[in-house]
């Protein structure tokens, strides 16, 4: 009938005026077919047949008291239907016990959202801020979700995702487990790549936390993030090419001993133990290398060159003052560089116009660090081995994966909560949103 009084008011319409508007055609066909679903579904969710359930405490069937009925939200919208409320009617033992099978069945006992409906929540939750999410479902999809909705669920399926992960932290010091988990295509380079990027956090959780500010204070948190994916081939410049779809992300705010276990689990996620080659980029940061001797020994650990270039950069700005004769020494100290020829460019270092102690001072710690990570910086080795030898990719994942979504203007995390939002982004801008969906963690408990 819906369906008849539609296609008699666009007839009319269309008689009055010969101009077909899609956008009139196409609203008004949705929404007659959301329509139809919705009374379909709510039948055939009516007419479900249940079983009576067993009363936990006396072991007797349950007896079915009444019919009642409850409203869902569904990928359809609002969907009612009816359903039997059962209780324990052994007068001896007083069990007390009730139940409605029906909604455990459907997964919707304690909520009014279908898993489909969380799903697509959390999913655009994982990129949009909340009050987005609410107004895109209201849009796209003609759901009604809350944003204070849309956070509960998305923090939700960010905490159950954390609970896979412990799961899986705990399998990758399995010997079994690890030896199980050898992908069936060989890795050529695997790369694995992790930095620190300050998250806002609530002031209530920054006591004691040192910071930049005048004062010493902070406003943010550090939130350690990794990102690991495979190379296989060079183009035809003979530069190396990151396989498609192959980067995994990870994040945490937390302790080392929080982060190191994260690491280690997604590489051996991703069959660090039977790679060809492991490569660990990042910058000076002694903790990078202290984990990678740890977790990775053997891998080969590179210097971010275009990190290293900036620690060039900033010593002459600091020993110099006329721009001619910046740039000349630039020039010269990153040929050396790029060369590989550490000391040379420290000894270049040192032959530096410094007049100031606190020129020399920044002379010496530059001296210190590039002869410390002169294994580190070997560039024509790592380019003749069809190497990436710059960190863009976890620069990238900072920038992209972390800060698009938890640094946008006038946010401000908890910490818990910062962990929840970042774990189910990392998730989704894996492509391993569709893998842990399926997991039990992620059904209704």
């Amino acid at each position: 009938m819906e369906l008849s009084q539609l296609l008699g008011a666009l007839q009319d319409k269309q008689t009055q005026n010969t101009q077909h508007d899609m956008t009139v055609l196409e609203t008004a066909f949705r929404e007659v077919a959301l329509s139809c679903g919705r009374a379909a579904l709510s039948k055939y969710l009516s007419e479900m047949s249940e079983a009576a359930p067993i009363c936990p405490n006396c072991g007797e069937p349950m007896r079915n008291l009444d019919k009642r009925s409850k409203t869902i939200v569904t990928l359809l919208g609002e969907v009612e239907y009816s359903r039997n409320y059962y209780g324990c009617c052994n007068v001896e033992r007083e069990c007390n016990e009730h139940a409605i099978p029906k909604d455990e069945n459907l997964g919707v006992s304690g909520t009014r959202f279908t898993e489909a409906v969380k799903r697509v929540t959390a999913q655009i939750a994982a990129s949009d801020s909340f009050k987005d999410t609410s107004s895109n479902l209201k849009f796209l999809c003609g759901i009604d979700v809350s944003a204070k909705e849309a956070e509960y669920i998305a923090k939700d399926c960010g905490a159950k995702i954390i609970e896979q992960q412990l799961q899986e932290i705990n399998a990758a010091f399995d010997i079994f487990s690890s030896a199980a988990s050898k992908p069936k295509a060989p890795i050529q380079k695997l790369y694995i790549e992790y930095d620190g990027t300050g998250v806002p956090i609530r002031k209530q959780e920054l006591a004691g936390v040192k910071g930049k500010q005048p004062d010493g204070s902070a406003k943010t948190r550090e939130i350690k993030t990794g990102c690991i994916f495979t190379q296989s081939r060079l183009d035809k410049d003979e530069n190396p090419v990151r396989d498609a779809d192959s980067a995994s992300y990870f994040a945490n705010i937390g302790t080392m001993n929080e982060f190191s276990p994260l690491l280690y689990s997604e590489a051996v996620k991703r069959g660090v133990d039977h790679a060809q080659q492991v490569i660990v980029i990042g910058d000076g940061a002694k903790w990078i290398w202290s984990l990678a001797q740890e977790k990775f020994g053997g891998a080969t650990e590179i210097i971010d060159l275009y990190h290293a270039k900036e620690h060039v950069a900033n010593l002459v700005k600091a020993t110099i003052s006329d721009r001619v004769e910046i740039e000349r020494q630039k020039k010269n100290l990153f040929e050396l560089l790029e060369n590989g020829d550490i000391d040379a460019l420290v000894l270049g270092f040192r032959e530096l116009p410094a007049t100031t102690d606190e020129q020399h001072n920044k002379i010496r710690v530059e001296c210190n660090y590039f002869t410390e990570n002169r294994k580190r910086m070997q560039y024509p080795v790592f380019r003749k081995q069809g190497l990436f030898v710059g960190s863009g990719v976890i620069e990238a994942t900072c920038k992209n994966v972390i800060g698009k979504r938890l640094k946008q203007s006038g946010m401000h995390w908890s910490v818990a909560g910062a962990n929840k939002i970042a774990t189910l982004r990392c998730a989704v801008m894996s492509g391993a949103f569709e893998t842990y969906l399926q997991s039990t963690a992620l059904r209704n408990r």
